[in-house]
């Protein structure tokens, strides 16, 4: 498939994805809206302090720097400057097409796409996405742990859907984390699962052609053990994208904090608002919806009933879902389109 065919496989598939969150939304706000007047909460959202909304968009600020900075971090390994800008551009791209995409499962090859075709290195490019995202899972996945361990009395509290998701959410982020890993840093283990693999699929008569996929399946492992060599002679690059999604995490993290204080609401401290928002975020992450659209909804109200008062949930949501989703898919969207159309060249040698 020639890249032209996948640009023109993108754009249908965004136009059904897109189409796909739109209708999702409809049904979450009507849902949501049944029960809610648009008058009072325009009323609420009118006497917002706006000093505090400003600081819920500072952390979405956060949230982006961080990750393009991790990016330009991974491919620095590889003696490869990234500037800020276009990896900026790049982070955009992965919020954009994650947003639209079940599981988030479209921004990393979006990336991958806009990376290569800017002249990145494939092999570099890839590596440094897939330690990205093997680092982000694993932080969410610790987060989300550890705050389940600190508010284990609260999560008890919590319905049987909460839990089954909580659970869900550790299961998938841990495979997920663990498989990625696996890739980066035990070559041998991964090549003997691998050729397993290939056997059972070519038993099942899923494969045809086992000499090709084995030759596949060694050229990516091979790849990718390069990059885990990198990180093993240069350790201070996975501790430095560590720290950065850690507080890339943080940033997102604390936007509900900051709703809360923009519409005056209670006087709940910082560490609750981290707490249950590392737990709903664990909660979600793996559900196959663009964007987790009506997941995050139904999961904020139920989880929120329990630090602030029942009639403030609802505003407090709808500002920070406004803030680190809705608001900041419209800019991303802009950025992408942006991406798409200022295309530029790099090489190793020029950067």
């Amino acid at each position: 498939m020639t890249i032209l065919k996948q640009k023109r496989m993108h754009k249908r598939q965004m136009l059904i994805c897109l189409a796909v969150l739109a209708v999702l939304s409809w049904m979450t706000f009507y849902i949501l809206f049944k029960d809610h007047s648009p008058e009072a909460l325009y009323e609420v959202f009118s006497r917002a302090d706006w000093r505090f909304v400003g600081l819920g968009v500072a952390c979405m600020a956060v949230y982006l720097i961080c990750e393009a900075e991790s990016i330009r971090t991974l491919m620095g390994a590889f003696q490869t400057k990234v500037p800020f800008l276009r990896s900026a551009g790049y982070s955009f791209a992965d919020f954009y097409f994650s947003a639209i995409t079940p599981s988030a499962t479209g921004g990393q090859p979006m990336q991958l796409y806009y990376m290569t075709r800017d002249g990145f290195g494939f092999a570099q490019s890839s590596f440094s996405l897939l330690t990205l995202a093997a680092v982000y899972q694993l932080m969410v996945l610790v987060y989300g742990v550890v705050m389940v361990i600190v508010k284990y009395p609260y999560v008890q509290s919590q319905g049987r859907l909460i839990k089954w998701l909580l659970i869900f959410g550790i299961a998938v982020n841990g495979i997920c984390s663990l498989g990625i890993l696996l890739v980066i840093l035990k070559r041998a283990l991964v090549e003997r699962l691998a050729m397993i693999g290939i056997t059972i699929a070519v038993k099942l008569r899923i494969i045809k052609d086992r000499k090709k996929m084995e030759r596949k399946a060694e050229h990516l492992i091979d790849e990718y053990s390069r990059g885990g060599e990198c990180f093993r002679k240069y350790p201070l690059v996975f501790v430095k994208v560590v720290l950065l999604t850690a507080l890339r995490l943080t940033a997102l993290f604390m936007i509900p904090y900051f709703a809360c204080m923009a519409l005056g609401i209670g006087d709940v401290g910082p560490f609750e608002f981290l707490a249950v928002q590392a737990i709903l975020s664990l909660a979600v992450t793996a559900v196959p919806l663009p964007g987790s659209v009506g997941a995050s909804e139904g999961s904020f109200m139920l989880l929120y009933s329990g630090v602030v008062a029942a009639g403030n949930v609802f505003p407090m949501m709808m500002l920070s879902r406004g803030i680190s989703f809705y608001g900041f898919l419209a800019v991303s969207g802009a950025a992408t389109l942006i991406l798409q159309f200022w295309k530029a060249g790099y090489t190793k040698e020029n950067t």
